[in-house]
């Protein structure tokens, strides 16, 4: 794996050698980064079922001020911690060790928030859709944020939830990415 742009473009990522981690590809990424680019500098991200913190490590190479990571598994909070200390970017990152809908709730009752959301849940669980409600629930984007979900294409997905509504949706295969806006 590799950052595709910005500060840390060409650099390689570490990403987690289990059956159960499912990496971003690539070219994904890219599109995923090319459609919400003017949207990424100055933004405060948080990437949720992080696995290797691929879209959080290039939130951050494209001028994101920081990032935080979610995952509940340690070996990979520790392949994201390795990945942040070789980028240098400890000062702009936290990484938690925590089940993702756990961590939404003590952000959310902190009054913390986010102008970026990536969301790679494990496929057909759910995850997708309970994400969306509970990133509503607890009223962590920022108003104008985006919330970017990458799931399988038929794995249901609400086209709203209260004041976050479906911009956009493309397919790649049986994945389907969805950008959520919040008015």
């Amino acid at each position: 794996m590799r950052i595709i742009g910005g500060e840390f473009r060409g650099r390689s990522i570490k990403h987690p050698p289990f059956k159960t981690v499912r990496p971003t590809k690539d070219r994904i990424r890219e599109a995923v980064f090319n459609m919400i680019a003017e949207k990424v500098p100055g933004a405060r991200a948080m990437d949720l079922f992080a696995g290797s913190g691929a879209y959080g490590m290039e939130s951050l190479s494209r001028g994101a001020t920081g990032s935080v990571f979610v995952d509940n598994d340690i070996h990979c909070v520790k392949i994201i911690n390795e990945n942040i200390t070789e980028l240098g970017l400890e000062a702009r990152t936290k990484t938690f060790t925590e089940d993702v809908f756990r961590t939404l709730e003590l952000l959310g009752k902190n009054k913390e928030r986010f102008d970026l959301i990536f969301s790679d849940p494990p496929f057909n669980r759910d995850m997708a859709k309970k994400t969306l409600l509970t990133i509503n629930q607890y009223d962590i984007l920022n108003r104008c944020g985006l919330l970017i979900i990458e799931h399988h294409l038929r794995e249901f997905v609400p086209e709203a939830a209260d004041h976050i509504f479906i911009l956009r949706q493309k397919t790649y295969k049986d994945i389907l990415i969805s950008i959520y806006i919040k008015k």
